[in-house]
Formats: C-alpha cells, structure tokens, sequence
C-alpha cells in the first residue's frame, strides 16, 4: 500500500468502547451513510488545515493522502455529549441524515474502507508543519500529542507496526455539534 502523504492519529479505548466495538461501529456507520467518521478534539489538525493539506497533496499527487491510525492504549474521556449536527465550513450546520457514533469529539475526518495493514513504520515519516515540521514522525508524535500531518521520506524501516488504515474523501474533515 502506497502511503507517501498521511495524516495519522492515535486511536484507542473511548466512551466506554473498546476500539474492536468501535471499528464494528464504523463499519456500520459506512454502510449507512456511505462513509464513516473518526472523531478527534484538541489542537493538531484543525478541519481547515486538513482540507487544505488534502487539497494541495491532490493537485500534486491526484491522490486523496490517507489516515493511518495506530492504536493507543489510553483511554479518552470527554463531557462532550452525542454528535448530532455537522459542519463543512465551521460556521453553517447541518443534521446527520441517520445516527454517528460521534461522541467527545469537536471534528471529524470524513472516510472510507477500512483496512488493517502489518507493515506501517513510523520511522519513515516527516512531520509536516507546525514547529516540528521535518522531525521524524516518530519524535514529534509522543506524550499527548496525537494527530499529525506526515509524508514518507524513506521506505527501508523494518520497525512494522500494525495500523488501520482509512481513505480521506472530501470534504475529508467537518467540525461537530451537539445540537
């Protein structure tokens, strides 16, 4: 699988679901809507940025980057209730046409095709922006920083990793609402 440009985030264990009940969940969501939704919060990868990021690696490449998520054992706790309403532009919302499993999250990247891979390695990506950019991923993504955008800068890294991993698909990311 050809990964050159990405946006990776960790994922794990999040509103009383393990994240094996969480993939199930998103699997669902896709076959209802068409895509699924990986909700996120926090700082890194603003819903703007991500749609620009994605726009510019299109016009280069002609290919949508994709979303790589590793899994995290921490688990995520919010007071931000169930999604119901949605955003491509942060300002007009909409309502979802049929339930999300969104839930203590203020964005989302928008996906399909959920795959398991076995041979993802971190140490062959680059930061990409912010003040870490062109760090190897693997130094910039630690402690509570979870998100980031990254592209391939080598492919001899024999530290696998397993990742799921996702297509990004326009408008690739949304901001949420409650209500």
């Amino acid at each position: 699988m050809n990964l050159k440009n990405i946006i990776i985030m960790k994922v794990g264990p999040h509103s009383d679901m393990s994240l094996s009940e969480i993939i199930d969940s998103k699997i669902e969501e896709e076959k209802i809507h068409g895509v699924h939704f990986w909700g996120y919060s926090g700082v890194f990868c603003h819903p703007a940025k991500v749609q620009q990021y994605c726009e510019d690696i299109y016009k280069e490449t002609g290919e949508n980057p994709k979303l790589v998520l590793l899994e995290t054992k921490s688990k995520y706790s919010s007071d931000i209730g169930f999604i119901q309403t949605y955003s491509t532009n942060g300002k007009d919302y909409v309502e979802f046409k049929a339930p999300v499993q969104l839930q203590g999250a203020t964005y989302s990247f928008v996906c399909k095709n959920i795959k398991k891979i076995d041979n993802f390695c971190i140490d062959n990506y680059l930061t990409i922006g912010g003040k870490n950019n062109l760090k190897p991923l693997d130094e910039h993504l630690r402690y509570r920083v979870n998100k980031s955008f990254a592209k391939q800068y080598r492919d001899d890294s024999t530290n696998y990793n397993t990742a799921l991993v996702v297509d990004l698909v326009s408008p690739y990311c949304i901001w949420l609402s409650e209500k």
